[in-house]
């Protein structure tokens, strides 16, 4: 994985971490940053289906080198363990966005992948 990906992967987690962040301190929770981060999120995730469609960004690629593969997934298995405990607590900020967010670039991924087994 280039550092162009490997950037673009991080940055497209930034609304998820803007939630996580603005869940666990309420007095910082401020739409606007919230939304500019989901907008960088939403670049990201573009640029990074936009290499997916080039056939750069495969899943050949991202399993090419386990060292990285790995911490990765324990990376995004993470975030994911936090938004699943903050929204069962009824506490994450804008869950419903959060989960549409994913849930949408997710599927968008899975498609890409799909089509490149």
């Amino acid at each position: 994985m280039n550092n162009r990906i490997f950037f673009s992967e991080l940055l497209q987690d930034l609304p998820l971490w803007t939630a996580i962040f603005m869940s666990l301190y309420p007095t910082l929770q401020n739409k606007n940053i919230f939304f500019i981060s989901l907008i960088i999120g939403i670049f990201a995730s573009l640029y990074i289906w936009y290499l997916m469609k080039k056939g750069e960004y495969t899943l050949k690629i991202f399993l090419k080198n386990p060292s990285e593969t790995f911490p990765f997934m324990i990376y995004s298995f993470v975030i994911l363990i936090f938004l699943v405990i903050l929204t069962y607590k009824g506490i994450l900020y804008m869950p419903s966005v959060i989960w549409f967010y994913l849930l949408i670039t997710s599927i968008v991924e899975f498609f890409f992948i799909r089509r490149d087994l």
